[in-house]
């Protein structure tokens, strides 16, 4: 399995989102978004979360 987080990039914010300086990080699984989140820290507690229901073998 796959799993990135990665900060998401200024075109795929609103422009209110924009101006105010946000950022928010997205979680991509096999490719396919499956999480958005405002911290690096919610987003890697998913990334995490996902890696261990996995079963492992």
């Amino acid at each position: 399995m796959n799993v990135i987080v990665r900060e998401r990039d200024n075109e795929h914010l609103s422009r209110e989102a924009r101006a105010m300086g946000m950022l928010v990080w997205d979680v991509i699984q096999n490719g396919e978004l499956v999480g958005i989140f405002p911290s690096r820290d919610e987003a890697d507690a998913y990334r995490e979360a996902l890696e261990n229901a996995q079963p492992q073998g």
